[in-house]
Parts: structure tokens; C-alpha cells; sequence
């Protein structure tokens, strides 16, 4: 269920609580349209009567945790899965519940979960790559190691797991074997600056100096591979707040996953269409990527929703320079530097003189 509404932007406070034994949840100062919605969720879990089973409304509280488990609100998420679990044990709800205890800190109360929910579903390797890093975290070095080991069983181009696996390994001073987790994590995804760092560090250890500076030179970047996660990608569904899926989208884009970035920008601009920032963030992604008849599109949106803004046509500018319009990249920019003189315009300004020398 993805959750959507729009309303007058103020603030509230609402204490969800329900009869009986369940654990209250605190939600102090939430804006609109998120309280609507909560709030609907909330009712739904409440008005629970003995005539349902107790799967629906063990559902109902997991989708409600879900829901604020989406807008990093971790404490009022454990206390909706531990209603949902109250009523059914289900492993979707120990797993989310165990990111969320994980998120706060709450380290060996996310083992205990994790270690559950491997014994009803051995076969996930997500789930034993989470329970190896967080026993890692944990300090418990051996059990982080099986735990890693039998993920990469599982699923052998898990990047993730290889890396961390290699950290376990170099605590253990282990650099040979570390060495060897992290060319496979290197091959698997090789855009992931932090599997660089950690070959010039293991590389260090090693004593082979030139190996190690060879792989500083690699680390382009702070990323560390990709990881999916289904369950985690349900819980993004959940988020009615546009500022979630830029939030999402510049995690996407620091870790080199760009079409998720993308899409993380498609969702904030289809809740909030005519929000000028986002379309002009998501232009500035197109471009980068050379993807300017998208971008192309996206500035004539942005153009009827607010034709005098600055970005707009200092984007159109990068657009026919791209196509080799220069005459049209010109009027563009001077447009630009009209509503809004930024040393980016005034950067592409010259670049275009330069060009415009040689028409």
C-alpha cells in the first residue's frame, strides 16, 4: 500500500496508543500531509476487533511501522513491529524491526532479531550479510565471520558482504585473506571508492608501498557498494514526503547507483510537481549523464511552472550547447544571467564566447 495525500502544511502531535497491552507510539510535532496519513494508519491497527485474523492485523501494525520506519522515525517504527508482532510472528516485521534497533544503535537487540530471522528463512543471503554486520559492530569477530561466510554461499556476487567480510579479517590481521575478499568485491563493483581505500590499506599492511598508492589513486570516491534490498525498497514505497526521495536520491547518487537516483527524483517531482528545486535537480542529474532530450523535457515543465527562474535557461544554455546551437545557447545564457548573474552562468557565458569566435 503506498500512501498519499495532500493537505495544509501544520504541525501537530499525536499519541498512538491502543487498548490492552500494546506498546504506545509518540509522534510530537509531524507535519501534513504525513499526520493524515499516520494518523489513518494508526486507526486502522486501532479499530483491529477480535473478528480479524490475526495475520491483517498484524499487517496493519507492520505497515503502519513501515510507514514510519520510511520517515526515519525508528523508535515509533520498533514500537508498531512489536504490536505486529505481539499479534503473529512474521520475519518481515523481526527484519525491519532489527534495521530499525540497528539505525539507533541498538546493536545486540538487532542481532537477536537477525538471529531469529535466519533460522526461519536460511536461504536470504541479505539477511546473513545484516546479522554479520551487525555482529561486527558487536565486536564479535568469528560469529560476524560465519555469519558473512554463509551469505557469500548464498549469493557469491554479494559486494557488500565481501567487503565486509575483509573487514572482519583485517582485525583479525588476516590481510592475505582480506586482500582476496576485496578483489572479489573490487571485480564485482569496482565504482565503490571504499573498496579501493581498503586494498590500499590491506596493500600497506602487505608492505608493497606502490600497490598501496596505486589504489589511493582508484578511490575516486567515498561509495561503498550497492546494496538491494527488497524489504528495505517496500519500506521507501511508504514515504509521502518529497523530501524523503531527495534525501534518497543524493545517497543514491554518492553511491554511484544513478538510476535509482533518478527514479528517487521521478517519485519527489510526481508528489510535488511543481516544486522548481527538484525539477532543477533532477535536470542537473540528466545532464550530468548526457541524457539532455530527458532534461530537455523536464525544463519545459519547469518552464511553465516558473518561466523567470534563473536555472531554467542557464539548463536550456547546456542543452543547445550540447546540440550545437550556440546561437540559441547564447540567448539562453544571457536570459540567465539576466534573472540571476551565478559564476556557473557566468562560467558557460565565456565558454559560449569562445565558440561563438569560430561561427
Amino acid at each position: 500500500m503506498l500512501f498519499r495525500a495532500r493537505f495544509i502544511l501544520i504541525a501537530i502531535a499525536v499519541v498512538f496508543t491502543t487498548p490492552q497491552t500494546a506498546n504506545e507510539i509518540y509522534l510530537e510535532g509531524i507535519e501534513e500531509p504525513f499526520a493524515t496519513i499516520a494518523s489513518a494508519a494508526y486507526e486502522a491497527a486501532l479499530k483491529s476487533d477480535v473478528n480479524l485474523s490475526p495475520e491483517l492485523v498484524a499487517n496493519r501494525w507492520g505497515e503502519l511501522g513501515m510507514l514510519l520506519q520510511a520517515h526515519n522515525l525508528h523508535e515509533q517504527s520498533i514500537a508498531a513491529y512489536s504490536n505486529a508482532l505481539t499479534e503473529l510472528s512474521d520475519p518481515r516485521w523481526l527484519y525491519l524491526r532489527s534495521i530499525a534497533y540497528g539505525e539507533l544503535g541498538r546493536v545486540e537487540e538487532s542481532i537477536d532479531d537477525l538471529v531469529l530471522v535466519t533460522s526461519t528463512m536460511r536461504e536470504v543471503a541479505i539477511i546473513w550479510y545484516r546479522l554479520g554486520q551487525a555482529l561486527l559492530k558487536a565486536g564479535r569477530v568469528a560469529e560476524a565471520k560465519e555469519a558473512l561466510t554463509t551469505a557469500l554461499t548464498l549469493d557469491e556476487d554479494l559486494a557488500i558482504a565481501h567487503m565486509t567480510l575483509a573487514d572482519a579479517q583485517i582485525l583479525d590481521a588476516e590481510f592475505v585473506n582480506a586482500k582476496a575478499s576485496l578483489q572479489y568485491a573490487y571485480r564485482l563493483q569496482p565504482q565503490a571508492g571504499q573498496i579501493a581505500y581498503r586494498m590500499a590499506l590491506v596493500e600497506r599492511e602487505l608492505g608493497d608501498l606502490n600497490s598501496s598508492q596505486m589504489w589511493l589513486g582508484r578511490r575516486a570516491n567515498q561509495f561503498t557498494p550497492v546494496v538491494e534490498d527488497p524489504m528495505l525498497s517496500l519500506v521507501a514505497q511508504y514515504s509521502t514526503n518529497p523530501t524523503f526521495f531527495i534525501s534518497a536520491a543524493r545517497r543514491a547518487w554518492e553511491r554511484g547507483d544513478r538510476e535509482t537516483a533518478l527514479e528517487a527524483y521521478r517519485q519527489a517531482i510526481a508528489l510535488e510537481p511543481q516544486n522548481v528545486q527538484n525539477l532543477i535537480g533532477y535536470t542537473r542529474l540528466l545532464t550530468v549523464l548526457n541524457r539532455y532530450d530527458e532534461a530537455e523535457k523536464t525544463l519545459d515543465t519547469l518552464e511553465q511552472v516558473s518561466p523567470n527562474e534563473g536555472m531554467l535557461w542557464y539548463f536550456r544554455a547546456v542543452v543547445f550547447l550540447e546540440k550545437d546551437l550556440v546561437l540559441e545557447a547564447q540567448n539562453a545564457i544571457e536570459k540567465a544571467i539576466a534573472i540571476d548573474p551565478t559564476p556557473e552562468a557566468r562560467n558557460l557565458e565565456r565558454e559560449i564566447a569562445e565558440l561563438r569566435k569560430y561561427d
